[in-house]
């Protein structure tokens, strides 16, 4: 299985090593599109994120008149970091992906996944579009290459998934728990109290049902498409973490594209927010987690635990690096 998987990989990426030799030039001499280009996501096949890809695609080369060829792939490109490396390379011409893995590059961005910083998503968006936040989009793209298009592709929120009920603070003291291999998230849940697994996103059911891990966090919808509350029925609404998925395009190849393309790639960018906008909806999810046993539990004081315990972090991170001087008091402000 897995030397057929390594395989295709291959084979894929010498599709997109031909794509990018001949792709983003003019090809007119082809009699068709004028260029042909990649748009990827880390999304599995068929999920929403791989689904906008495919409509971002699609309107690109309807705007664009069938100048513009679109190439729309998924996590068979590779991870999120392999992505956006390749974005900055200029191998992979657009990416959609959620907001905290550019963290990776412009280290600001690591107060988005700062648990309970922003209260609610406009919250995270009234910050992106403040005097801090643009600081943010234009260090990106002058520094690395990175032109964000558009950030208004709404996630659901993160909450937690166990295999029993977590009803006080205590109940997280040396918890099994999954945790993604992003530092800050690492950090919030060592602090918390957890003791921490790292676990791929797709092997989670089955370390819940091996008892490697008791319990994972992640998104709402993210979580349904693998499935584990089959193995940890309990869903802890904490909401811990509001995130947006948002587009990118390479710069140097936006640049060189004549103006009317650009307009093309802006508008296609953000119909394909608002198209993923109109996949998401979190009571219809909810209501298909309760239908199959979940207990979705609201447990404010908790929360209010959660968030004292970590009211020490942010500044301890803060002093590390992690983000720039006074960015968590500015953006906690925000929302006064």
């Amino acid at each position: 299985m897995r030397t057929t998987q390594s395989f295709l990989r291959i084979v894929v990426m010498g599709l997109i090593t031909a794509v990018f030799l001949l792709g983003f030039t003019p090809t007119k001499a082809m009699g068709k599109a004028e260029y042909r280009i990649i748009a990827a996501t880390n999304g599995a096949i068929g999920s929403e994120e791989h689904q906008a890809v495919k409509e971002f695609g699609k309107r690109l080369e309807e705007l664009s008149k069938g100048r513009i060829k679109v190439d729309a792939f998924g996590i068979e490109l590779g991870d999120a970091m392999s992505q956006i490396e390749r974005l900055m390379d200029g191998a992979q011409q657009i990416y959609f992906g959620e907001l905290t893995w550019l963290a990776n590059v412009h280290k600001d961005l690591n107060i988005s996944a700062m648990a309970f910083t922003f209260k609610n998503v406009e919250h995270l968006i009234q910050f992106l579009q403040s005097d801090r936040g643009n600081k943010i989009w234009n260090e990106l793209l002058e520094k690395n290459g990175i032109r964000v298009l558009d950030f208004s592709g709404r996630r659901l929120p993160r909450v937690v998934m166990s295999k029993r009920l977590l009803k006080s603070i205590d109940d997280f003291q040396g918890l099994k728990m999954r945790v993604p291999e992003i530092p800050i998230y690492l950090r919030v849940w060592k602090h918390i109290g957890t003791s921490t697994h790292r676990v791929t996103w797709g092997e989670i059911y089955l370390a819940l049902a091996t008892g490697l891990v008791e319990a994972h966090e992640g998104p709402i919808d993210g979580i349904w498409a693998i499935r584990t509350h089959e193995k940890a029925p309990y869903m802890l609404r904490t909401d811990h973490i509001y995130s947006l998925y948002f587009v990118a395009v390479n710069d140097k190849f936006f640049r060189n594209l004549p103006k009317d393309l650009q307009e093309a790639v802006i508008t296609a960018a953000k119909d394909s927010t608002r198209f993923i906008n109109t996949l998401i909806h979190e009571e219809k999810i909810l209501a298909k987690y309760k239908a199959e046993k979940t207990n979705v539990i609201y447990n404010e004081k908790l929360r209010e635990q959660l968030l004292d315990k970590l009211s020490t972090l942010g500044p301890q991170l803060e002093a590390e690096g992690f983000w720039s001087k006074g960015l968590y008091e500015y953006a906690i402000k925000l929302a006064k």
